[in-house]
């Protein structure tokens, strides 16, 4: 069993799933040697105990072929020009560390373990933009809504009074909520303010009131 890893395509190869380069097979070409064995069919005649017993040629069943390394049809490897070998020990501490927060890299054709890039601006600003999102649909579930949409999809619907003004609450309250996430993070973007984390941020959004 040997661990390859492949710079190019950063992965890791392992033979006992990708397969080993050759095989060793019996060889085709080997032809099974024959013995002499006394034939068991013969009779000798009981005056003459000393004649001397036939004996047949037959093949020998212990005999065993060699083996032949051939190409396995089966592997997957790259070749073998583009791959580096780890051990098992260091194929398990690269991943342990890669669980903690660390990334696996080059160097030098062979993996490393480094601590993760900075997010850019656009990554960090996903990030509240999805808590913002995540914060508004648990609070519109908190009050017994399938998510925001739902819960503004009553803002319309005069049918039912109660839902009626609570729909136009969470509808107010996105447009606030929005205006001003935007807002903050132009503020974070031109580094007018600090940027805090994404549940610090949630915690300056502006309050729901919602009717009895």
């Amino acid at each position: 069993m040997s661990i390859y890893f492949h710079a190019k395509t950063m992965g890791f190869y392992d033979t006992r799933a990708h397969g080993e380069r050759t095989l060793w097979v019996p060889d085709p070409q080997w032809k099974r040697p024959e013995i002499s064995v006394t034939d068991p069919a013969w009779n000798g005649p009981w005056d003459t105990p000393e004649a001397e017993r036939p004996t047949l040629r037959v093949e020998d069943a212990q005999a065993k072929p060699p083996l032949i390394q051939v190409a396995n049809p089966d592997c997957c490897l790259p070749p073998a020009a583009e791959l580096q070998e780890v051990s098992e020990d260091e194929y398990q501490a690269l991943f342990a560390a890669q669980a903690s927060g660390k990334v696996i890299a080059v160097e030098d054709d062979r993996p490393v373990v480094v601590d993760p890039p900075e997010p850019t601006w656009a990554q960090r600003k996903l990030e509240f933009v999805a808590a913002v999102q995540g914060f508004l649909d648990q609070t519109a579930k908190a009050a017994g809504y399938d998510d925001l949409k739902n819960a503004i999809s009553y803002a319309d619907e005069p049918a039912v009074p109660r839902f009626q003004q609570q729909g136009q609450a969470f509808r107010t309250w996105r447009s606030l909520c929005w205006a001003f996430c935007y807002e903050q993070l132009d503020a974070m973007e031109q580094k007018t303010r600090e940027v805090p984390s994404p549940k610090a941020f949630l915690s300056e959004l502006p309050a729901l009131s919602l009717p009895a």
